[in-house]
C-alpha cells in the first residue's frame, strides 16, 4: 500500500513494528547479564512495592528484606496504565522501596528480573541512600519513554490514591 508520494505504507509500519521489538530484544539481551552475587538488591517503585498487586504475588513481605523507602535522583515517573515506568529525566525523583534479596530469596529477584526484562525494562545500576546509609542496587528502567504525562510527585501508591479519589467524586 503506498501513500501520495509513492512510499509504502506497510513497510514503514513494519520497520516501526520491527524495529521495537529489535530494540526491546537488544535491551533485553544489554541487560540480561545475570545479576549474580550473594546477594540482589533491587530498588521498587511500582507493582513491586509493598501491598501492591505484584508485591502480594512474589510474596515479597516473606520472600526479601525491606531495607527501606528512599528518592532515586535522576529519573521521571510515568502511568503506563496499571503499571508505571520510570526514565531518565534531570531534576525529578522517583519514590522506590528498597529490598534485598540473599540465599533461597535469590530465586524470587530472579523471577521478577525475568518478567520486568522480557516486559520492556532494563536494568540501571544506581546509588541508594536509605538512613544516612549507602548502598548501591538496581532499579528497572523502561526501555522508550512514555508518552504520557509525567507523575510529578513520583510516587505510584500516591498516584492510584489519588486517582481512586478521582473516580469516586
Amino acid at each position: 500500500m503506498e501513500n501520495g508520494s509513492g512510499e509504502n505504507i506497510t513497510s514503514r509500519k513494519d520497520n516501526t513494528l520491527y524495529g521495537n521489538t529489535f530494540h526491546r530484544n537488544i535491551c533485553w539481551q544489554r541487560s540480561y547479564e545475570r545479576a549474580e552475587g550473594e546477594e540482589i538488591i533491587m530498588a521498587l517503585y511500582g507493582s513491586l512495592r509493598n501491598g501492591l498487586y505484584n508485591s502480594r504475588r512474589f510474596d515479597l513481605q516473606k520472600k526479601s528484606e525491606f531495607l527501606g523507602t528512599t528518592k532515586v535522583d535522576g529519573y521521571a515517573l510515568y502511568s503506563l496504565g496499571p503499571y508505571p515506568g520510570i526514565y531518565p529525566i534531570e531534576g525529578c525523583s522517583v519514590v522506590a522501596e528498597v529490598r534485598r534479596f540473599s540465599g533461597k530469596q535469590l530465586e524470587i529477584a530472579k523471577s521478577i528480573d525475568y518478567m520486568e526484562l522480557f516486559g520492556g525494562y532494563h536494568r540501571e545500576y544506581v546509588d541508594l541512600e536509605i538512613e544516612k546509609q549507602k548502598i548501591r542496587g538496581f532499579i528497572y528502567v523502561y526501555d522508550e519513554k512514555p508518552e504520557t504525562e509525567i507523575i510529578e510527585h513520583g510516587d505510584w501508591i500516591h498516584y492510584l490514591k489519588e486517582k481512586e479519589l478521582k473516580e469516586k467524586n
